[in-house]
């Protein structure tokens, strides 16, 4: 399998996407969260290609080897617009599938509510709909959270990130996947995509906590019902985001809904049951 680095240029920033697959085939779009980077989805994409998939896996704008964004926007909308400017450009005739994981599945449901008609299905991994997740925001899962509220105070949380050599990401792997234990070079990879980037990758953050995004059209637009085809899926280990989160989700879908639940698995299910995840990806795609 052959896959090849692309840049393309949105609006306000230059996203680098690694593309494999035959140039006419469906296309799937696989977008990583935080702390990760596209190599989350390795075993993911031969799987894809080899069901006559072309599978295009986008860094998000921020991180390495991505541009930082012009406009120095990092919203959910904002993403969600990537999404589906890397649409246009890999399916400009036709619909794409999108999977994303963690931020990846807010810029989804993001982008599925700008332009439905550009989705064909749409899969969520460990963040289930925003108006779930608003709805499941018991004492537990707050402090699960407790890491967005440090990531608003300026400066201290960037320091705190970087601090011997971003010690902070292992212990969010170890807390949020337990029972998962990342290699040296995996490790190796998610801190590059986020060294020297740190304010944008904490933008995301702040820019979810920011007055425009708590009120007005930017809150509308990610508490909108979901209109197309979804599948969620979910690690009942996740140390992140709680599984119960995800209860009740059907009610905040305008289209078939499904929701998976992984054992064995905990925040970066598709690392640590790459064969299940895979599997349910063409199972719901075909």
């Amino acid at each position: 399998m052959t896959t090849v680095i692309e840049m393309v240029q949105l609006a306000d920033v230059r996203l680098a996407c690694r593309v494999a697959g035959a140039v006419a085939a469906p296309v799937v779009i696989l977008t990583h969260g935080f702390p990760d980077d596209a190599s989350t989805f390795d075993a993911q994409v031969p799987a894809l290609v080899r069901a006559g998939y072309r599978v295009v896996t986008p860094t998000l704008r921020g991180y390495a080897p991505s541009g930082r964004a012009t406009s120095d926007r990092y919203d959910p909308a904002t993403l969600g617009r990537d999404l589906v400017g890397l649409a246009a450009h890999y399916a400009p005739d036709r619909k794409v599938r999108l999977v994303g994981h963690d931020w990846g599945a807010i810029a989804s449901f993001a982008a599925a509510a700008i332009a439905p008609e550009r989705c064909s299905h749409l899969v969520s991994m460990a963040v289930p709909h925003p108006r779930a997740v608003l709805a499941g925001a018991s004492p537990a899962q707050l402090r699960r959270s407790w890491y967005m509220g440090l990531f608003q105070l300026r400066g201290i949380a960037e320091a705190r990130l970087i601090r011997d050599d971003h010690a902070l990401i292992d212990r969010l792997w170890r807390d949020w996947s337990p029972g998962y234990r990342a290699s040296t070079e995996e490790m190796r990879r998610v801190k590059a995509g986020i060294s020297g980037r740190e304010r944008e990758v904490l933008a995301y953050y702040r820019a979810l906590l920011s007055p425009a995004a708590l009120l007005g059209n930017a809150r509308k637009l990610l508490l909108k019902k979901t209109r197309v085809p979804s599948l969620h899926l979910h690690g009942e280990d996740d140390g992140c985001v709680g599984i119960e989160c995800a209860r009740g989700s059907a009610r905040w879908y305008e289209a078939p809904y499904t929701m998976k639940r992984v054992a064995g698995a905990g925040h970066f299910l598709q690392r640590e049951k790459p064969g299940e995840v895979s599997a349910a990806l063409l199972d719901f795609f075909e």
